[in-house]
């Protein structure tokens, strides 16, 4: 397994709290248990778990299992996927 490293960890968050913010407030408020926050971005992705940075504390979200690298771009499309599913009951 690849492991997520420290610069490819940077490139995702920059990717998500530019071009998918709406998605990271998704993942914070459906996996993460927080309903409200004033400001809210991906801090850190790895392995096991996103943390999410929101009005200066920190939410992690573990994943089902553990990701490679490769696996990223589908592991956060299947989560975004999970909460339209859910929300749409």
């Amino acid at each position: 397994m690849k492991i997520i490293g420290k610069e490819t960890s940077k490139r995702v968050c920059c990717h998500m709290n530019n071009d998918h913010i709406d998605s990271v407030h998704k993942y914070l408020i459906h996996y993460g248990k927080i309903s409200k926050f004033e400001n809210a971005y991906m801090e850190e992705i790895n392995n096991s778990y996103i943390k999410i940075n929101y009005d200066g504390k920190s939410a992690i979200i573990n994943f089902k299992n553990e990701i490679s690298e490769e696996e990223i771009h589908s592991t956060l499309v299947s989560m975004i996927k999970d909460i339209e599913k859910y929300n749409n009951l």
